[in-house]
């Protein structure tokens, strides 16, 4: 069994079965945690491989310890997923920063769309959030945040099904026709949903458009329960 207590490791860290935290991961486990040697730990490298470790030795701002057993997936979905939400305001997008990793996405590409009034983001700051979420769920890939675009620029780099939550959807998830070979692309609207032009421009691509339910929801809302379902269905 895996344990519960998760730090990333750079896979620059691992040599065969031994390990080296970095500085402050080293200080969390051994100041914060307090942990001490023979203490079982979970570690995950970002890049989709998790770790059980035992703590061999606790120094200052350096635990190193032993490899017990590799888990290559430890924590990833059978479906890769790139999430496409519209730009909201920014507590609000932390929060679908955090659930969205929770739920298995592995890119989120925000979105600059007509009705969007927010325009930037702090990467680093995303990163460190979604970071934080995959060490407590305990995914061994964590989820890469891209710099925002408009729709049109990225929509004509998708490479596999991509769908839309629209309040104009007529079909529910389960009727899309999505595969299983490529990733799935996932566009999130804002409140006001998308504009006449957007709808158009995703009609063009081969967008298939989904509705979940008469309610207006918030972006995080239906990213949150956009992805509950497609984990039901794809997994």
């Amino acid at each position: 069994m895996i344990p519960d207590k998760a730090f990333y490791i750079d896979p620059g860290n691992v040599n065969g079965d031994t390990f080296v935290l970095d500085q402050e991961e080293s200080l969390h486990a051994s100041r914060v945690l307090r942990l001490k040697p023979n203490d079982e730990i979970c570690l995950l490298d970002g890049t989709g491989t998790g770790f059980h470790a035992m703590i061999k030795s606790v120094m200052h701002d350096r635990v190193s310890g032993v490899i017990r057993e590799k888990k290559q997936g430890l924590g990833e979905n059978k479906i890769s997923i790139i999430l496409a939400p519209a730009m909201i305001k920014r507590d609000r997008f932390e929060t679908l920063l955090e659930k969205a990793t929770e739920l298995g996405v592995n890119e989120i590409q925000p979105l600059v769309l007509d009705r969007c009034v927010k325009k930037t983001i702090n990467i680093d700051r995303c990163q460190k959030i979604v970071t934080a979420s995959a060490k407590q769920c305990r995914r061994s890939r964590f989820p890469v945040v891209k710099n925002p675009k408009d729709l049109e620029t990225w929509i004509n780099t998708m490479d596999g099904p991509c769908i839309a939550g629209s309040l104009s959807g007529k079909k529910t998830i389960s009727q899309l026709n999505l595969g299983a070979e490529k990733p799935i692309h996932i566009i999130i609207g804002p409140e006001g949903d998308f504009s006449d032009q957007e709808i158009k421009q995703m009609k063009k691509a081969g967008v298939q458009f989904y509705s979940l339910g008469e309610r207006r929801l918030r972006a995080e809302t239906a990213v949150l329960a956009t992805l509950s379902v497609l984990n039901e269905l794809m997994n």
